[in-house]
């Protein structure tokens, strides 16, 4: 798997900050930033899956770098301020004789966005039709117009991923350094577009399935790699998410109302729903994830081998005290061998044990060490593996005995 080259933690070692000074301060040698980048992104080798230079991430870097007071660069050359999107002259004609469900379509494909002139039918439909216009897209970008024999009848746009999602990350079960590295793999529906003028059952899920076959092969054409998840928000104040459902993606939780650029935590947006989809069933293997990471529907079976099942139903438990936690493992584990006997026949003369088994059962009641705490793991991986079925018998006994 291509990996996300991590260019500001790179150069914000002390070794890297103290190298780019002493090339600034031999003076001369590079007029324009765009030279120094272009030098350091040879010397540290900041390139891409298909090889190019990684310039604007690196210049991004060398900025924040120069804002903390590590060095001064070269001043920055004028740029022209931002161009003005390219439109047609008049509004994309509406289609005609659309028919009322989604299979009768004709003609019916997603066509990739790469000249100017579909990118003019791209713009002037998002700008006229979409609630939050063209743009601007971030990052690397895959558009595409949705065409039929009726006419054109809507468009989708995909871009970078969110920086940050907790439950999504929270989901897929990463570390931080592991989405820094792999982040790259998630591509985000920025923009999906079906005209206001057009009224047919189940056509969005169905493009939603189109997109989800098609992308992957195109996003590595363009870029050299193949993206493993796809991700989208939903406004559930406006839209109920169906067509995510029908198409088989996964609502894993909420945002917090942040935007990408939301650096002092105002929240400014409003709170959407987290779709994603799986490009690959075994992408968290392929991200070096646990097949179990994250909270991913398991099999009934999943995490119950021997000596490693006492650790996945209660590690982590939150009891205030990790070693606490993990003294419910080792407890958890002990007791599972021989379940009809109390703890002290268990342990086998072992004090230390007996002392810290009681020691747990024993703590204040106003401790976190509570039965809903030492059960919340176990809890979760019943969940999951609830998720992974189709029918699930919640069998509830009310006989008095």
């Amino acid at each position: 798997m291509f990996a996300q080259n991590q260019i500001k933690r790179t150069l914000s070692q002390p070794p890297a900050i103290a190298y780019v000074a002493g090339l600034l301060n031999d003076g001369g040698e590079f007029v324009h930033r765009t030279e120094l980048a272009d030098f350091l992104c040879e010397e540290f080798d900041f390139h891409d899956a298909r090889g190019h230079a990684q310039r604007d991430g690196c210049l991004k870097a060398l900025r924040e770098l120069e804002a903390s007071g590590h060095f001064t660069l070269p001043e920055a050359q004028g740029k022209p301020g931002p161009s003005m999107p390219k439109r047609l002259a008049a509004a994309v004609a509406d289609p005609t004789g659309v028919p009322a469900q989604a299979g009768e379509i004709l003609g019916l494909a997603l066509i990739l966005v790469s000249g100017q002139e579909h990118m003019r039918i791209w713009n002037e439909m998002m700008i006229r039709e979409h609630p939050r216009g063209h743009g601007p897209l971030v990052g690397r970008q895959v558009r595409y117009l949705i065409e039929s024999k009726h006419g054109w009848l809507g468009a989708m746009g995909f871009a970078a991923p969110a920086l940050q999602l907790a439950d999504r990350d929270d989901w897929i079960g990463w570390t931080v350094d592991q989405r820094r590295d792999s982040l790259h793999t998630v591509v985000n529906m920025s923009r999906f577009l079906i005209r206001p003028s057009v009224h047919c059952a189940n056509l969005a899920s169905r493009l939603l399935a189109m997109a989800a076959q098609q992308l992957p092969e195109d996003f590595e054409r363009r870029y050299g790699y193949r993206p493993f998840l796809l991700e989208s928000f939903v406004d559930s104040a406006r839209f109920a998410g169906t067509c995510y459902r029908a198409a088989n993606w996964i609502r894993v939780g909420r945002t917090q109302g942040r935007g990408r650029q939301d650096r002092f935590r105002q929240a400014g947006e409003t709170v959407k729903d987290i779709y994603v989809y799986p490009l690959e069933k075994d992408f968290r293997s392929q991200l070096g994830l646990a097949a179990d990471a994250g909270r991913s529907a398991l099999r009934p079976a999943d995490g119950l081998e021997a000596g490693t099942w006492a650790e996945k139903e209660f590690g982590g438990a939150p009891l205030g005290d990790e070693r606490l936690s993990k003294r419910l493992v080792n407890v958890a584990g002990a007791k599972a061998g021989t379940p009809g006997r109390a703890f002290c026949g268990v342990a086998q003369g072992d004090a230390a044990a007996v002392k810290g088994y009681y020691r747990l059962i024993d703590m204040p009641e106003d401790s976190a060490v509570t039965m809903d705490h030492i059960l919340q793991p176990h809890r979760d991986r019943t969940i999951r593996r609830m998720l992974g079925q189709h029918t699930v018998l919640c069998v509830h006994r009310t006989a008095a005995i």
